[in-house]
């Protein structure tokens, strides 16, 4: 699969896990997978969360507080899985190499301001596991607009969902309450936050 490439059938017999599916990148990265044709495993931290990850369309939910993530994902995907769209690579490194089929791909987009990520080298080796970051400020030109093209496709198609039918609440503020949003994102509310601008 080319760079930044994601269309129907582009994924098709390949298994996807996406770290935290409750969150609106994680839920994006859900119902694009699934339109691409992969199967879907997401990992969760509570049964409200999990119930949002399901309504994107996730395979296998996974509460990683109260069950065991990994027999859990192998038990989905028993070859691993092929690719990991993660949000806490720092965190979630060993869970990805436990899960991950050779010749996976972790793409990680986030993490922590002191969050470190080291990799166990020799357990990582036998999978070539690739660690890939993305960054989307960064992204070649060419892979920027493919992913435009993609994306605008899904949603011309109605495979990429928005709010409570993709199972994401959105959290609507005026842009004078600017303030009041920025302190929900800060206490952790669940969904998407935004800005209403005249």
């Amino acid at each position: 699969m080319e760079p930044g490439r994601i269309a129907p059938g582009t994924l098709r017999g390949a298994t996807v896990l996406v770290a935290g599916g409750a969150g609106a990148v994680g839920n994006a990265a859900i119902q694009l997978a699934r339109w691409a044709g992969a199967r879907v495993a997401t990992t969760v931290s509570s049964p409200a969360k999990a119930t949002l990850a399901r309504a994107a369309g996730a395979h296998r939910v996974v509460d990683y507080r109260t069950q065991d993530a990994v027999a859990e994902i192998l038990a989905f995907a028993p070859e691993g899985v092929d690719i990991v769209v993660e949000v806490a690579p720092g965190a979630n490194a060993a869970l990805d190499i436990a899960v991950a089929a050779p010749g996976a791909v972790v793409a990680y987009y986030s993490g922590g301001e002191d969050e470190q990520l080291s990799i166990p080298v020799l357990s990582s080796l036998p999978a070539n596991l690739r660690w890939q970051s993305v960054f989307v400020y960064t992204v070649p030109p060419a892979a920027k607009q493919q992913a435009l093209t993609d994306v605008a496709a899904a949603v011309d198609a109605s495979a990429l969902r928005v709010g409570e039918e993709a199972g994401l609440p959105l959290h609507r503020f005026a842009l004078k309450h600017a303030a009041d949003a920025h302190t929900a994102l800060e206490q952790g509310v669940v969904g998407k936050v935004l800005l209403d601008i005249p």
